[in-house]
């Protein structure tokens, strides 16, 4: 007989409580970046809450002050990662607006793929090894902004976007990229095979977009 999994305690993965003082967000911080060394070198089946403890240098009870079990500093972490990643997208989103079409795909492309690569072994644990991450309030909230995101680009691309339904179409450019993105910078494979990728799902974008080939406007790879 196969048991259900039991219902977390802590069903919004939230801390106990947020750190006020400087000494305590210093030992708040080195708790969660305790778990992300963890995640990156043994994945989540070597994360206890007494491993981020010593990780940290801090006591078992000190962790427990502040969050109520090891999923509840996961989506700390996850939180920040995500937040990171937005960031950088939004700063790529201003600068292609002075950028052509195709170089705007392009620039926003690898970003997407670069901020993956950035933190490839952790991002890879808490996206493809942690059920409970793609739950969470902040990577829904994530998602929502990547796809708030894609209509921004669609909005500034004007007329040059050519799509039967404009808001629908890419919102479903937005989710398959989503995922593609994600496995582009999972693979193990090397910089100039991830960059040939990287441009053709670019490509792949502009041509579902636009109704036609870069190329044919005179692009370049």
């Amino acid at each position: 007989m196969t048991l259900a999994p039991a219902m977390p305690q802590n069903p919004n993965f939230t801390p106990k409580k947020w750190p006020k003082q400087a000494r305590s967000r210093l030992s708040f911080d080195a708790m969660v970046d305790a778990c992300a060394r963890i995640l990156r070198k043994e994945g989540y089946e070597g994360l206890t809450t007494n491993h981020i403890a010593k990780v940290a240098g801090v006591g078992i009870g000190t962790l427990y002050d502040s969050f109520p079990d090891k999923e509840s500093v996961v989506a700390v972490l996850a939180e920040r990662l995500m937040a990171a990643s937005m960031a950088k997208m939004q700063a790529a989103f201003a600068e292609s607006r002075n950028m052509g079409p195709w170089p705007g795909v392009v620039r926003l492309t690898e970003q997407a793929v670069a901020n993956v690569v950035e933190e490839r072994k952790l991002s890879y644990v808490l996206l493809r090894q942690i059920p409970f991450v793609m739950t969470l309030p902040m990577v829904a909230t994530w998602r929502t902004a990547m796809t708030e995101l894609a209509q921004d680009i669609r909005i500034a691309a004007g007329a040059t976007i050519n799509l039967p339904a404009p808001k629908e179409d890419t919102w479903l450019i937005a989710q398959m990229l989503f995922n593609a993105i994600l496995e582009i910078g999972f693979l193990d494979t090397s910089e100039e095979e991830r960059r040939a990728l990287t441009i053709g799902l670019a490509r792949l974008t502009y041509r579902m977009a636009v109704g036609r080939d870069p190329m044919e406007d005179g692009a370049t790879v």
